[in-house]
């Protein structure tokens, strides 16, 4: 196997200024990086309850203390529990995402409305909710999070056909990747083309990835604050061999398990295998990373250099462990394509800012000494059972006894010498002291933490208040303050990157279902290059976690300033939605999918009036009076007074024709639509707020008035569908119609 001196040595004088480069960055940033990764490997052995452990300062590795076999060694895990609290408050932060247009031009402004759902796809497709998870562990054990952000090319992510050319004139066939920029055929020049999949080719679809690798493979410059300050930024990563050469294709083919044994890989390797009963903590055994020429692990090193000395455009190199150089890119690839400023396309997530250091604490650091002498006090609590609170038994000389083995009911058989006989003395009890001092050092554990009961989902005594929890609540998560400011800065910076490299990297469309109103489904195609430049922000305090019972008191609140109105429908609705209770709407849930079908029967139905008149006069008729009555004959949605839970159809309608499909019908159409809410859905709602019933008391008023009236006697009349006379219903194409009578609720429309 060819060692690294030889692989350097027969590289090329390029590539060794590259391996050297790479040297150097990690030269430079090594040292004082052990005395962080120890804590943070302490602190994760202290969460799986590998606590009986010191630092053995010459081999910069954690061992088991020795005790003797007699020491008790108990562990209740109290810092796992509370890093659990603590981990949820940070996993629960969903940031709300809104986008601002950066140019007065058409393009920008329509990308800002639309980045939200461009970040939905990206959301969904990279994994983020899993780094997120992940990212949450991170910063609570260590105080340090990344979130790195790349584009995969690799076949994995699927693949898409593009054809070839065929020239018409010489007919000759182009691949695509043969294609000349300004689409001209290469052997003879000509611009006749046509498609060809004969000679298409198989390109990735390629998807932005997120994942968020450990604090222990990221190694920067320790003096520098923020990290887009830093002058470089190197990954140390560890990978399968088969993935590499997997992923680097020919470039990877002599790659080797390489020798390097780095303090975090060496930790990294030891957490994948560490249990709570484990042993070998820290364990410098290479079983996992030497291996033959075939398999075994490999370490890579991406470096990042937005511009140097050497490199004034900056670079991005990949190197193998044994000195292969696999990747390198220059100029610096990540820049932003408006203003060509590079960026890495890593954030940094911080727990508490520690002033004058890049990397942040967290208060698992400041547990680990309160679990270290609470695992003491217990320790000494069950050795003052054993050894000191259990009974002594005294046995004169001369006395035979049989053996005295504390099992109850046993017969103790003595021979008495001199009317002696055995003695037993009680044992000294346990002091109140050391009981009182465990106790101290679980309330200290909620104090450092700050985890009270009301974070935990206790009863916070005999508060019973939705209002006075929630307060409680606000307390407990005012230490997180920070740590929350900290989350919406990372996630703002994060969306930006992951939108520009999702702007430059996707060529092909990705095609999501979008939600329309009540409930009907849009499929839409998103492109990279359609998305315009746009400054994103997460929403100040959309970060905080919110609990039912604090959404609760916010409605009642509203409620008695009198900022919502209980009987309009629409701000009903989305309290409702808002406190999870639409359940509790009677009929909305099932009119919700009636709705949904009546916006797509007329949506279709517009469409395909809009395109016969403008086949028939050329352009969308202008006086819709011409042709409205031929409409009202087809309009496909019909109102039924009795059975139509008219509050959800006004809203849900109402909610469709907002829409930008919906506006952009012909006038003649979206009145019809108007007209329909007017005449089959509003009157009754009206009477539905005037006399707090819904459409059982709805029924009944209309019966009764038709009684007063003399419509509904037996036998006389026509129904309420089907009457015809003067003050009577008529069924229309909006359902049921006032006749001109009788007084009417309803109000005329253009159409």
């Amino acid at each position: 196997m060819p060692t690294t001196e030889t692989v350097r040595a027969s590289a090329s004088e390029a590539d060794q200024k590259l391996i050297q480069l790479v040297l150097d960055v990690k030269e430079r940033t090594s040292p004082g990086r052990w005395v962080f990764e120890r804590d943070w490997f302490r602190n994760i052995l202290f969460y799986v309850g590998q606590q009986w452990i010191t630092y053995q300062e010459g081999a910069r590795r954690w061992r088991l203390r020795n005790m003797p076999l007699w020491v008790p060694l108990p562990v209740t895990n109290r810092l796992s529990s509370t890093a659990n609290t603590i981990r949820s408050a940070v996993a629960q932060v969903i940031p709300s995402f809104t986008a601002t247009p950066t140019q007065e031009n058409e393009k920008s402004v329509l990308s800002a409305n639309a980045a939200d759902k461009y970040l939905d796809v990206i959301l969904r497709e990279s994994g983020f909710r899993g780094a997120r998870r992940r990212l949450a562990s991170w910063v609570t054990m260590t105080g340090n999070g990344f979130l790195l952000t790349e584009f995969d090319n690799s076949e994995d992510t699927g693949t898409v056909l593009v054809p070839g050319e065929r020239c018409l004139d010489c007919d000759a066939k182009t691949p695509p990747n043969k294609l000349t920029e300004d689409l001209h055929c290469p052997n003879c020049g000509s611009d006749n083309l046509v498609e060809d999949e004969s000679v298409g080719q198989n390109i990735p679809q390629g998807r932005v990835t997120v994942r968020s690798p450990s604090p222990f493979e990221v190694y920067i410059d320790q003096s520098i604050l923020e990290l887009e300050d830093q002058p470089a930024v190197l990954l140390i990563e560890t990978r399968s061999i088969e993935s590499v050469q997997q992923m680097y294709k020919e470039k990877a083919e002599e790659v080797r398990a390489d020798a390097d044994r780095e303090t975090g890989r060496y930790f990294l390797d030891s957490l994948s295998q560490m249990t709570s009963t484990g042993l070998g903590v820290g364990s410098h055994s290479g079983s996992r990373l030497e291996s033959d020429d075939k398999g075994g692990l490999i370490t890579i090193y991406r470096l990042f250099i937005k511009t140097c000395k050497d490199y004034p455009d900056g670079i991005y190199v990949v190197m193998s462990g044994d000195q292969h150089i696999l990747e390198k890119s220059e100029p610096y690839p990540h820049r932003y394509k408006l203003t060509k400023r590079p960026f890495y396309p890593l954030v940094h997530v911080r727990y508490d800012d520690v002033p004058g250091r890049f990397w942040a604490k967290t208060p698992i650091d400041d547990l680990v000494p309160k679990q270290r002498q609470r695992n003491e006090m217990e320790s000494l609590f069950q050795t003052i059972t054993m050894r000191c609170a259990n009974p002594v038994w005294l046995l004169p000389s001369g006395v035979q006894a049989s053996p005295i083995t504390g099992d109850p009911g046993i017969m103790v058989k003595y021979t008495p010498m001199g009317g002696q006989k055995p003695e037993r003395i009680p044992g000294m009890e346990v002091p109140v002291s050391v009981i009182k001092f465990i106790e101290q050092i679980d309330q200290d554990f909620e104090e450092i933490a700050n985890t009270f009961a009301v974070m935990k989902g206790k009863n916070p005594g005999s508060v019973r208040a939705a209002s006075a929890i929630q307060m409680l609540l606000e307390r407990g998560f005012g230490r997180y303050g920070s740590v929350f400011d900290n989350l919406e800065e990372s996630y703002e910076t994060w969306a930006v990157q992951a939108l520009e490299i999702w702007r430059q990297k996707a060529i092909f469309p990705r095609v999501q279902a979008i939600a329309q109103s009540a409930g009907s489904w849009q499929f839409m195609e998103f492109l990279g290059a359609d998305l315009g430049e746009v400054d994103i922000r997460v929403e100040a305090g959309s970060t905080r976690p919110k609990s039912q019972a604090g959404r609760q008191m916010m409605v009642q609140q509203a409620l008695q300033w009198g900022l919502v109105n209980p009987n309009d429908p629409e701000q009903r609705l989305k309290l409702s939605e808002e406190l999870g209770m639409t359940h509790l709407l009677m009929g909305a849930e099932a009119d919700t999918k009636i709705v949904a079908e009546e916006n797509m029967q007329f949506m279709k139905w517009a469409q395909e009036v809009t395109k016969a008149l403008k086949e028939e006069e050329g352009e969308p008729l202008v006086d819709p009076q011409a042709v409205v009555m031929l409409l009202m004959q087809t309009f496909p949605i019909k109102g039924d007074p009795i059975l139509d839970h008219h509050p959800t159809h006004v809203v849900h309608h109402r909610r469709f024709a907002l829409t930008e499909q919906f506006r952009a019908l012909p006038e003649v159409i979206r009145q019809l639509f108007v007209q329909h809410i007017l005449v089959a859905h509003y009157p009754y709602l009206v009477q539905e707020a005037m006399t707090g019933m819904g459409p059982t008391g709805v029924m009944a008023g209309i019966l009764q008035n038709q009684a007063a009236r003399g419509q509904n006697t037996p036998g006389g009349g026509r129904s309420q569908r089907q009457g015809g006379g003067p003050g009577g219903a008529t069924e229309g194409p909006f359902g049921s119609e006032k006749g001109t009578g009788g007084p009417s609720t309803s109000q005329q429309g253009t159409g």
